[in-house]
């Protein structure tokens, strides 16, 4: 989880740098396959959905963030 902290303390430094309000939130879908392959292929379906430029798999499209 590390590696999520910098990135969302990144984030919110640079949008309070620029005046922008932010809120950063987490959720957990309970009822989630505990099966991992199941799991992952939700995850990765959701990751392609929204294009989140946090995720790994969407870098080449915007590239990496705070990097």
């Amino acid at each position: 989880m590390e590696g999520y902290t910098h990135l969302i303390a990144s984030y919110q430094d640079l949008h309070y740098r620029y005046g922008i309000q932010t809120a950063v939130n987490a959720a957990f879908w309970w009822d989630a396959s505990v099966e991992r392959k199941p799991r992952q292929e939700l995850e990765l379906s959701l990751i392609l959905k929204w294009r989140s430029p946090f995720n790994k798999e969407n870098w080449e499209r915007w590239g990496q963030p705070f990097g």
